[in-house]
């Protein structure tokens, strides 16, 4: 961090609510923008204009002299971003918005601006794309409210195409809250109208940010900020007759209540509140469902056979007890985000065969120790060994359809893979389990 930006939020961190007008000094600044360039990742697909950062890196001093004159006298326009499309664990595609290089380095400039300055402000119950925190928190978060104040009924929602749908004009107006400086909000305007550019068509942005967009994470927090998390703590949870708690993590959500009469009045709020800004929940991700030390007992005295499970960050969480017969929190890898992996990896692989054994044994050591650092969390090794189990008898497939010839026997095969598959183990201590 350059020592003005360290400067910066170190006063912002010192003066809470203060409104800023002078901050394209700071955008502008000829040792921000190299080091937001530094920040870019090389392996990046590029944008529009087809530049990576390896050419960018060719005259990058002169490029970014150029580039720190144009945003001081307002000359840059940022060029429309390309639109490709990533597979969703559970189907579908998410649209995916490509910045031109130079578009990335001065929204990454301006997302450190921002964060900066709603940092201070933002509530403990956001953990998405802050820094210092993570999913994991959020997690343990949850884990905490649910078994440590007195939850009863847990309400999961998930915003409806958030990134597509947020509005411009009320976002503007929530940025303009703490800045000032007319400019800068005029650049980042002209971010957001920007457009897309698919399949050779140009489609103008009347609403949303662009999910790939550098400056989109912490848009999305500050929306959410003032529509959500605020709402939530400063006016919804106050009139509840018993504790509310709210643990958001990006546009995707879990309120946890000890009464069913404010869960339920929260679900018909959260639909006005959310759609009073253009916004709405994703009927399929939400849903209403008695959770806690009481729901298993009452569950069977409904003549219900368990009670039900929610997700959240690609896991299942569901009523367990312990070996003692205390309420835990369980919690497993999502089923079909699961599935949808293993169907993801398995096409990886079959790829790859025809370049070597090595390089296959690369990708899903690679794939696995990634996959054991997110999942691997208290309470879900057995999901972890079912993943690692179901990776290995693909690989082995695929092993022997390198050619016509079977090239491996499941006596070689095991002891082959102990010598560097990694093995299933907890990275992540959320809580105690009883699995």
């Amino acid at each position: 961090m350059t020592t003005e930006l360290a400067r910066f939020t170190q006063w912002a961190e010192e003066q809470p609510q203060r409104r800023y007008t002078a901050l394209m000094g700071m955008l502008a600044d000829r040792e921000g923008l190299r080091e937001s360039f530094e920040r870019q990742d090389g392996r990046k697909a590029p944008g529009v204009d087809g530049v990576r950062k390896a050419e960018y890196e060719q005259g990058v001093e002169d490029r970014l002299d150029q580039l720190s004159a144009r945003l001081r006298r307002m000359g840059h326009r940022p060029k429309p971003v390309r639109r490709a499309y990533l597979k969703k664990p559970t189907g579908g595609r998410r649209p995916l918005g490509l910045p031109s290089f130079e578009d990335r380095i001065v929204q990454d400039r301006v997302s450190r601006i921002l964060q900066a300055i709603w940092e201070p402000e933002f509530r403990e119950c956001s953990y998405g794309f802050r820094p210092g925190r993570s999913a994991h928190q959020a997690l343990a978060r949850v884990n905490q409210i649910i078994t440590g104040e007195r939850t009863q009924w847990v309400v999961e929602a998930d915003v409806k195409s958030f990134f597509d749908s947020v509005d411009h004009e009320h976002l503007m107006r929530f940025v303009a809250h703490r800045v000032g400086d007319a400019n800068l909000l005029r650049i980042i305007r002209r971010f957001l109208k920007a457009g897309v550019l698919e399949d050779g068509a140009f489609h103008a942005s009347e609403q949303g940010t662009p999910q790939g967009g550098l400056v989109s994470p912490v848009l999305a927090n500050i929306y959410l900020h003032y529509v959500l998390d605020v709402w939530f703590e400063r006016r919804f949870a106050r009139q509840c007759e018993g504790k509310a708690h709210l643990v958001r993590y990006a546009d995707d959500f879990v309120a946890c209540f000890e009464f069913e009469r404010d869960a339920r009045q929260f679900l018909e709020q959260l639909q006005e509140r959310l759609g009073a800004f253009g916004l709405g929940v994703e009927p399929s991700k939400t849903s209403l469902l008695r959770f806690g030390v009481m729901a298993r007992a009452l569950c069977r005295r409904e003549g219900l056979r368990r009670p039900a499970s929610f997700s959240f960050l690609g896991f299942t969480h569901y009523v367990h007890t312990s070996r003692g017969g205390r309420f835990v929190l369980g919690r497993k890898t999502q089923r079909e985000r699961l599935r949808k992996k293993l169907q993801a990896f398995s096409l990886r692989v079959a790829a790859l065969r025809h370049h070597g054994v090595k390089l296959m044994q690369r990708y899903v050591r690679q794939h696995l120790m990634g996959h054991i650092q997110y999942y691997g969390v208290s309470g879900n090794s057995r999901s972890l060994r079912q993943y690692l189990f179901q990776a290995s008898r693909i690989l082995f497939k695929w092993l022997n359809r390198r050619s016509q010839r079977r090239s491996i026997t499941w006596a070689r095969y095991g002891p082959w893979l102990q010598g560097w598959l990694p093995r299933a183990r907890i990275v992540h201590a959320l809580a105690v389990s009883a699995l």
